[in-house]
């Protein structure tokens, strides 16, 4: 019984870890983001496809979710207010962004997207690089070889022939 509590308790604490890692504000999350953005540049090559898709997938997440914000979607649950909430005849155009909260929330989604294709690229291009290195080692192995084996080919041959 003892041990099934402490296991219980390990796990309940395992647990708890990873909910106190994730972001708890919009602010956090965001951060989070602009951190992720920037290990996308300092991806190895060599760990390049193993872990491109973990990034890819959680900012495309962020900045489809993102848009949604600029275009008006989710303002009601980011800009509720509890005061607002308790009072149900206010009007939804109260929740909504501005003309000028709209079109900076756009531009600073293109700033990201910016960022976001700009930091793809320099990793893509590390990762180009690198294999085109590898390939370049390949083929000069693969000559080298070749030229090694001729030789001992031709070598052969002239040492019969002088018997």
């Amino acid at each position: 019984m003892t041990l099934l509590k402490i296991v219980l308790y390990a796990i309940m604490a395992f647990g708890q870890s990873e909910v106190d890692e994730a972001p708890k504000t919009p602010f956090e999350y965001t951060k989070k983001i602009y951190n992720e953005l920037e290990e996308i540049k300092k991806i190895k090559p060599e760990d390049y496809f193993s872990r491109i898709d973990e990034y890819r997938v959680g900012l495309e997440k962020y900045i489809d979710h993102k848009k949604r914000v600029c275009e008006g979607e989710f303002s009601f649950i980011i800009l509720n207010d509890p005061k607002v909430s308790n009072n149900k005849n206010m009007s939804q155009k109260k929740n909504k962004l501005s003309k000028e909260e709209q079109a900076l929330c756009f531009r600073e989604l293109k700033a990201l997207q910016i960022t976001f294709i700009n930091n793809m690229f320099v990793a893509r291009k590390k990762y180009l690089d690198y294999l085109h290195t590898r390939r370049i080692d390949e083929l000069q192995s693969t000559r080298d070889k070749a030229v090694k084996e001729l030789n001992k080919q031709f070598n052969k041959r002239i040492v019969k022939k002088r018997r």
